[in-house]
């Protein structure tokens, strides 16, 4: 059987194709290729379709050794932030370490063709398997398109469907209920925040705590003014100007991510007001940024370094206790995180 281009010419068979005859993953094919355990249904399902389209398997293309092609794919949200920058700094590093090459994908939060990139990457890498970062973490339609691929997958910061698959996280919920602890012991009771992008159900967790500390220390929502971001500079800008221009006597404002708390300290100095003599500031993530800008902001530090290597690390694992045992692992590690107390905040004075 022979394949054609538009042109009429001979196309080179591939893996997918053999995949799509067999009706099975190109993962699948993989393994049966490589000799590791499938059922006996499906090995002779595969093997029909490699003879039939007369498939031929490129060694030194596929770049394996045993059943792995050493290769981890990382997906990113067009959006990157300066997270998702330091996280891949990380990853990067760690991969190095463990003899792993790393293979960088694009893919928006909502795109409608997300089974095509998971597909194509699959079939040009062979992957062993993916770490998939915020906001793709919670895009169901990627994590779905995934295991239709049979692709091995680890989260990184996830809010929702926890059991689904390995993932590496903080506790978000408790982080943001400290730093808001943190503000309320300084004085502070008129408090604005800054939620993260709807679509994350880690932007939930940490506005729940930020609620939740308030009503701790009996002070009523109503002396808060809560604002909508998305997590960027430019959103964060937006949000602190309603915030600074709602008249409420607001001596605080705590965003959920360090970019639009930067963005907060640039509203504030926009208007000739002092940073924290007038406007206490704190973020969330202690990334590069937050000892960057002036003053220094306080923030929730996560342990981006470690995140990162655990990140690897539980893929890794994961991709041997598949290759070897026949089993599949879903660990789950949750890191402590940290109150880091810098210049952008102090006692109120209100």
């Amino acid at each position: 059987m022979s394949s054609r281009d538009r042109s009429g010419r001979a196309r080179k068979v591939t893996m997918k194709d053999v995949a799509s005859m067999a009706g099975v993953s190109i993962m699948t094919v993989s393994r049966v290729l490589n000799n590791d355990k499938v059922s006996e249904q499906t090995h002779e399902r595969v093997m029909e379709a490699v003879k039939a389209l007369n498939y031929r398997l490129n060694v030194s293309a596929r770049s394996l050794s045993g059943s792995q092609s050493y290769l981890v794919g990382f997906f990113y949200d067009n959006s990157i932030g300066s997270y998702i920058s330091q996280y891949l700094i990380g990853v990067l590093q760690r991969c190095n370490e463990l003899g792993y090459h790393l293979v960088l994908e694009s893919c928006s939060f909502g795109a409608p063709n997300v089974e095509d990139i998971v597909s194509d990457l699959s079939s040009r890498y062979m992957l062993d398997g993916v770490i998939v970062p915020p906001p793709l973490c919670e895009y169901l339609p990627l994590l779905d398109a995934l295991e239709k691929e049979d692709i091995r997958y680890v989260r990184v910061g996830p809010g929702f469907e926890m059991d689904r698959a390995a993932y590496v996280s903080i506790d978000d919920y408790q982080a943001t209920y400290e730093m808001t602890e943190h503000l309320i012991h300084d004085g502070h009771e008129h408090i604005g925040f800054i939620k993260g992008d709807r679509n994350q159900g880690v932007a939930a967790n940490r506005f729940r705590g930020f609620c939740d500390a308030l009503a701790a220390h009996c002070i009523p929502q109503e002396k808060a003014v809560v604002a909508q971001g998305d997590f960027n500079f430019d959103g964060g800008m937006i949000a602190a100007d309603e915030i600074l221009n709602s008249g409420k006597p607001v001596t605080a404002i705590f965003a959920s991510n360090d970019d639009m708390a930067s963005a907060v300290i640039a509203a504030v100095h926009k208007r000739g007001l002092r940073v924290p003599e007038d406007i206490a500031v704190a973020g969330f993530d202690d990334t590069t940024i937050a000892r960057s800008i002036w003053p220094p902001l306080t923030t929730v530090k996560q342990p981006i370094d470690q995140m990162s290597a655990d990140s690897v690390d539980l893929l890794v694992e994961a991709i041997r206790a598949d290759s070897i045992l026949g089993i599949k692992l879903n660990k789950r590690v949750v890191l402590p995180h940290s109150i880091v107390v810098r210049g952008s905040t102090s006692a109120s004075n209100a």
